[in-house]
């Protein structure tokens, strides 16, 4: 049996799977606990998900918004949340609006990677600024683009990994097409659920992740008013280099 996505929340059906997919990922959330900590109390975490950087910072001490698109991801959030001082919002990052500023503005591990055109991205980064405070730093975390990523057409499934899950264990398959005319991966997650007694079960979710250069990032900044003021290969925040798996740029306002 497959399930697909629902299009009212396109992310509910593998929110629950969401952490297992990122187990042990947490370099970044080291990196933003210090350089939060310096800027200010008030953080907003665009692209929130389940929480898994929104959490510790709350628990960090600092007073921590987060905003999904998702309302199935928000629920695992807040379940994971427990007593920390965590507030979510369900909205679009391209359109939110809460009517206050923050001395950080995140948006970690690839979360502007979901806005499938330029205007998009441009849109999110406005909605940074909107909210950043006057002297605020902001921190946008990309996938630098690799060759791979203008090689048109469906590339091989690949095996993510396989976890335990409620007595039985379920498998992660990853499948990618890419559109570079368009400077877009068509990704399709596929969950493989085998329970400890009774059949396998198949949730797949498809989305759009885009490849963004740095000069569209600064450029996307630019038109919002934003000022990249250093742009980093990892989360040790070494010089962003040929090569580098990931861009960490941070952001001011210009003027």
């Amino acid at each position: 049996m497959t399930t697909h996505d629902s299009d009212a929340d396109p992310w509910a059906s593998s929110a629950p799977f969401y952490d297992l997919d990122l187990e042990g990922v947490d370099d970044d959330v080291v990196m933003y606990r210090e350089l939060t900590r310096r800027q200010g109390r008030t953080v907003l975490e665009l692209g929130c998900g389940t929480g898994r950087v929104a959490i510790p910072l709350a628990e960090a001490g600092l007073t921590v918004t987060g905003v999904d698109f998702s309302a199935g991801m928000l629920d695992v959030a807040r379940q994971r949340a427990g007593d920390a001082p965590l507030t979510c919002v369900e909205g679009d990052m391209r359109s939110v609006r809460l009517r206050r500023r923050f001395s950080s503005v995140l948006i970690p591990f690839g979360g502007l990677q979901h806005m499938e055109t330029p205007d998009e991205v441009v849109e999110a980064m406005q909605t940074v600024a909107v909210h950043l405070a006057k002297g605020g730093m902001a921190i946008v975390d990309i996938e630098s683009p690799h060759p791979e990523d203008l090689e048109p057409g469906p590339q091989p499934l690949v095996m993510h990994w396989t976890r335990p899950w409620h007595g039985g264990q379920v498998s992660k398959l990853v499948a990618v097409e890419g559109r570079p005319a368009e400077g877009l991966r068509a990704v399709t997650f596929h969950y493989d659920l085998q329970p400890a007694r009774g059949s396998l079960r198949r949730i797949s979710h498809e989305f759009m992740l885009r490849v963004i250069t740095r000069g569209e990032l600064e450029l996307a900044a630019r038109l919002a008013g934003l000022r990249m003021g250093g742009a980093y290969g990892d989360y040790e925040l070494s010089d962003a280099a040929d090569g580098d798996d990931r861009l960490v740029a941070v952001f001011e306002h210009a003027s």
